[in-house]
């Protein structure tokens, strides 16, 4: 039964994608790496910061991935200064759904600037619960970041569905015993595959869709 709703925040709540990626790109340029769209999309998406820097620069010194971490943060909160992400209007639709039908609803996100992101935009209060980079120790695919989202919203893993866009953290949700929907917003269905449910929008996933997710089991 469909009791919670766990979102990511980059790529399904905020169109901060392009914002990470213009930052991830210039930071790893000014050090050498050639940096593309595919690649934040395997190896940095959705990861703690300094576990996509590490997935790129294999060889680079702890000393070298904090550098490169505090320098890809500070290009990032440079661009959101001058222009702040715009939220999806087919996931702020959706949360309507779920708060109109009391179903809890949270942000789980590998992000440090979580908070800081959602409040900038005015949503930080409308959720259950917010889980941010600083609220766990094993970052994405490991499912410790959902599971402490079921602890805080008092609801069993097994009575949640994490929506995600990138491949880690539908990993990470499958883990954590979740349904899960991949949201494709890039044409990556393919890297989502292992989803319960793989959409391009979610203007089509209704409160019935969700519910719908659990009663195939039956």
């Amino acid at each position: 039964m469909l009791k919670a709703v766990i979102f990511d925040m980059d790529g399904v709540i905020t169109d901060t994608v392009p914002i990470h990626f213009k930052a991830w790109k210039k930071m790893f340029e000014n050090h050498g790496y050639n940096f593309d769209f595919q690649t934040y999309k395997e190896k940095v998406d959705g990861k703690p910061r300094l576990d996509g820097i590490s997935s790129v620069a294999t060889n680079a010194s702890s000393e070298e991935l904090i550098t490169m971490a505090n320098e890809k943060q500070g290009y990032f909160l440079e661009f959101v200064e001058k222009d702040p992400p715009k939220v999806f209007e087919d996931t702020m639709n959706l949360i309507k759904i779920l708060k109109k039908n009391n179903i809890k609803i949270a942000v789980a996100s590998s992000s440090k600037n979580t908070k800081f992101i959602l409040e900038k935009i005015g949503i930080l209060n409308i959720f259950d619960a917010v889980i941010t980079g600083y609220d766990f120790k094993k970052g994405k695919p490991d499912p410790e970041i959902f599971l402490i989202a079921s602890k805080r919203l008092g609801i069993p893993p097994e009575n949640c569905v994490v929506i995600e866009d990138a491949i880690e953290g539908i990993n990470a949700g499958n883990s954590a015993g979740m349904k899960t929907i991949g949201i494709a917003r890039h044409g990556n269905e393919k890297e989502l595959s292992h989803a319960t449910v793989i959409v391009t929008s979610l203007e089509n996933i209704t409160l019935e869709t969700l519910q719908s997710l659990f009663s195939k089991e039956e």
